[in-house]
């Protein structure tokens, strides 16, 4: 039994004996060949990759063996022609009694002039990673092996780096980031309690450096800079019971966000600072992050804040934020919007959910400078990829949209974002189809159908253009939408086709499918259609409603200095009975829209609303208008038979006349003026009328006498145009009435001037009526009060003078009037009288004892021409 312990011994001393020579005859010259390929296996075994070696292999022999290799290469398996990595020199300690015994021990690498790239192909391909590597458990030269790759078998080894260049280069994202790195040291703490890395150099000419400390299941600390952007990252590791891997809070502060997209390599479109906060837990294979809060604050006062949480980041699951834009400085929004080229968005926003590679934009709201608007949901979003293109601008390709209940969208739309930063270059295409009920509040009916159809918007030009739309309504028999459109400038309303055409077969029908009183007002169709050009845009609309007609051809040319609108608005009959009921099926449909932003409830006015971007006072300052109007011939009105006007403004001075209304048998001719230059919200209206029958408005009074003659008179009246109520009651100016050759069913003009007894006998009070020879009435409007110093109306024999004033906003009235014999101003007046109080509950008080009157200059005698209709006691003379 000695003997062959002795012998085994001896063999074993013999095998050590043969290795030691082996392994040192492999450091003698002439064995540099075989070097080469033994290390070069031994590398390749320990990383899990291909391990090249094109220059010399060195040993210093010794219990740790110093080894030297010169132009080291690691190419890649799966990308081919590209090396993962190449290194000038590699220097490592070899533990010779580890590997005696079996074990390779490598440590305290040092490596010189190392060049990485970490390059991702437009399939998706990695260079780091090998598709179908085998699963080694020994190696070949018989010794165990248990790394699984290249940053493992680094992991417990003291490792220096110098003259380090690394390349990420992803040709999918278009994103590349090259390190250039003075030293990069991975440090391991004694005992197997961890390890230091510590790094200087420069990230795509921007300085970088980071430290990190990460004792063996202890917490750890990450703090990096790239420029002027500040990274830290602090956790503890997660016990291999409870699914390994880290948890920590991640923070960042960009800096100058201009900064930050050139260090990415992208466009420096803004400006401004922006930080980021996250708890953070990976474990394998999901990536989870809570409480993320960030906040952009650009330059000009924008700011954009994100908060909420993802479930799984690399699945893209769970993803729950809350996101809000402020477009313009806090206090210092765009004024109000009074076009559409002045429209800017204020304020966005919304809440995102994702599942499924897929985002939901829920509860979106968007406030521009003239209105808002919430929508309940626009999603699922799917986006393509992301990436940097080869001219600095990130881009977003892919993307899909949708808005609407999920099952059934409203909107489907798909394009691509080549600038993402900036928002340009835009190209979007897609369909719709929308019931009617998401128009009209309370709709259950599906007699309306909906409305479908496609469309298509982009950019690429430099500006946003609508390129098609089309829309049509489907699966209703009561009405009818068809629409074409195509902006070519949408800004600007440039080079623009639309065809809109409107049809409501039956209008009762329709008011019964939304649940309004029924108008019966027959067939109700709109059409307008629209054409232009660089600087000429024609017009036509129509309008019918029953047997009523009214057209419109206008003709805008910009070629001048100004904006220059002609055309006509012409009709050979209209029926006001057609237009009331118009009027009627049109407010019905009103009251049952929903209103932008309000999900249905009333709106709150001071929000503002889309027609707050038409303003008559911009419209006629910004262009020259001339349009005529004409209507043949009125329906439905006993006095009203026709009308005729022309529209008129240059350079801010508007005229709206003479606008002829030919009125039972006389006529009404008025002009409106606006001067939007100096006092646009005054509107001067000035004018005649003539032949206006007497009777008729007294029996549209509803009064107790009846009347005939014909009136004439003159107005010239200026107010605030804000509304009728405001005119009327901010209007001031002057206007006169006369009349000749009328009468009135009463003789009390006869009683009030002659006395008691000669009324009696008079043909007047036989006949109960009163011939009224003339009548006038100049009076002066101010702001609500009337007042006139001479009201005159004359019978044959009688001469009547009023005076007073009568205040409507003050509801108050104060007018005396004294009657007398014709010709005979100084005599008695027999019942003069008084009508005060209040205007709408007016008292008459006769005044019980005569009045005489007395010219101050003592004139007495009448002249031989007296003249009609102007007091007696004015015209005496000495």
């Amino acid at each position: 039994m000695t003997a062959i312990l002795r012998i085994t011994g001896r063999a074993a001393l013999l095998v050590v004996l043969v290795f030691v020579l082996f392994w040192s005859a492999l450091a003698l010259p002439v064995f540099s060949g075989l070097r080469t390929p033994i290390l070069e296996q031994m590398l390749s075994e320990q990383i899990g990759q291909t391990v090249y070696i094109e220059g010399d292999v060195s040993i210093i022999l010794g219990a740790t063996s110093h080894v030297r290799a010169t132009k080291v290469e690691v190419p890649s398996e799966t990308i081919e022609n590209v090396n993962l990595a190449a290194l000038e020199v590699l220097e490592l300690e070899l533990n010779l009694p580890a590997l005696i015994s079996g074990q390779i021990e490598i440590d305290n690498l040092i490596i010189d002039g190392l060049n990485v790239r970490l390059l991702t192909d437009t399939d998706g391909k990695q260079s780091w990673v090998a598709d179908n590597r085998p699963e080694v458990s020994t190696t070949a030269l018989g010794i165990q092996n248990d790394t699984v790759g290249i940053l493992d078998f680094l992991s417990d080894k003291t490792v220096a780096f110098t003259s380090v260049a690394l390349i990420v280069d992803n040709e999918t994202t278009g994103f590349e980031f090259d390190f250039k790195l003075t030293n990069l040291h991975l440090d391991q703490l004694g005992d197997n309690a961890g390890a230091t890395v510590t790094s200087h150099g420069t990230v795509n000419g921007q300085s970088f450096q980071i430290k990190g400390d990460y004792p063996r299941g202890q917490p750890f600390t990450t703090n990096a800079n790239f420029g002027t952007i500040t990274l830290g990252f602090n956790g503890n590791p997660i016990a291999a019971q409870n699914g390994g891997g880290f948890e920590g809070k991640l923070t960042l502060d960009t800096g100058e966000i201009g900064d930050l997209l050139e260090l990415l390599r992208l466009d420096r479109d803004i400006e401004g600072q922006a930080n980021l906060t996250a708890d953070i837990q990976s474990q394998n294979p999901k990536l989870e992050i809570t409480d993320f809060s960030t906040d952009l604050n650009l330059l000009n006062g924008q700011l954009l804040t994100a908060k909420g949480s993802v479930k799984d980041l690399i699945g893209f699951k769970g993803i729950d934020l809350a996101i809000d834009g402020r477009f313009y400085p806090q206090g210092d929004p765009p004024e109000t919007a009074t076009d559409l080229k002045n429209l800017r968005l204020t304020d966005l926003s919304t809440h995102i959910v994702g599942t499924e590679n897929a985002l939901e934009f829920q509860d979106l709201a968007l406030t521009t400078n003239a209105f808002d608007n919430e929508l309940k949901q626009i999603g699922p979003v799917r986006f393509g990829r992301v990436f940097r293109a080869d001219n600095g601008n990130l881009t977003l390709e892919n993307i899909t949209l949708q808005a609407g209940p999920r099952d059934q969208p409203y909107f489907i739309a798909k394009g691509d974002i080549k600038d993402l930063l900036r928002l340009k270059e835009i190209d979007f295409s897609g369909t719709m189809s929308i019931p009617s009920s998401l128009f009209l509040r309370d709709l259950n009916a599906k007699s309306l159908g909906s409305v479908e159809g496609s469309f298509s918007v982009d950019d690429l030009q430099g500006f946003l253009s609508l390129n098609k739309f089309d829309a049509h309504t489907v699966d209703t028999e009561i009405w009818e939408l068809r629409t074409q459109a195509k902006l070519g400038k949408v800004k600007d309303f440039k080079n623009l086709s639309f065809d809109f055409n409107l049809a409501v077969k039956d209008s009762a029908q329709f008011l019964a499918a939304i649940g309004q009183k029924s108008v019966n007002t027959g067939p109700l169709k709109v059409s307008v259609s629209a054409n232009g050009k660089q600087d000429d845009f024609s017009s036509e609309i129509a309008l019918t409603s029953g047997k009523s007609k009214l057209s419109a051809k206008l003709e805008t040319s910009t070629a001048g200095a100004r904006p220059l609108i002609q055309g006509r608005v012409s009709s050979q009959r209209i029926a006001l009975q057609d237009v009331k009921d118009a009027v009627a099926v049109v407010t019905s449909i009103a009251t049952r829209f929903r209103q932008p932003g309000t999900r249905g409830a009333k709106r709150d006015a001071s929000k503002g609303k889309p027609t707050n971007l038409i303003e008559l006072e911009d419209f006629l300052l910004d262009q020259d208008v001339d349009v005529s109007i004409d209507i043949k011939k009125i329906e439905g009105e006993q006095a009203i038979t026709s009308l005729s006007s022309h529209l008129k403004a240059k350079n801010g001075l508007a005229q709206l006349g003479p606008v002829d209304v030919a009125y039972d048998g006389g006529y009404f001719s008025a002009t409106a003026k606006m001067n939007t230059v100096k006092s646009p919200q005054l509107l001067s209206l000035q004018g005649t009328i003539k032949n206006w029958n007497l009777a008729t408005l007294f029996s549209e009074f509803n009064t107790k006498y009846s009347a005939v003659g014909r009136l004439h008179g003159k107005f010239e009246l200026t107010g605030n145009r804000r509304s009728v109520d405001a005119y009327v009651n901010s209007m001031r100016g002057s206007a006169s009435i006369l009349m000749s050759n009328g009468g009135i069913s009463t003789s009390l003009l006869e009683l009030s001037g002659l006395g008691i007894f000669p009324w009696l006998i008079s043909e007047e009070l036989r006949k109960g009526y009163s011939k009224i020879t003339c009548l006038a009435a100049p009076i002066q409007i101010n702001a609500g009060n009337v007042s006139f110093s001479s009201f005159v109306a004359e019978t044959k024999k009688v001469q009547l003078v009023a005076h007073g004033e009568l205040d409507w906003l003050k509801n108050t009235i104060s007018i005396q009037a004294e009657a007398r014999k014709l010709g005979r101003p100084l005599s008695r007046s027999a019942w003069p009288f008084e009508v005060v109080g209040t205007l709408t509950h007016p008292k008459i008080k006769l005044l019980h004892h005569n009045i005489f009157q007395k010219r101050a200059d003592g004139a007495t005698e009448l002249p031989e021409n007296r003249k009609s209709c102007v007091p007696d006691i004015n015209q005496l003379k000495q």
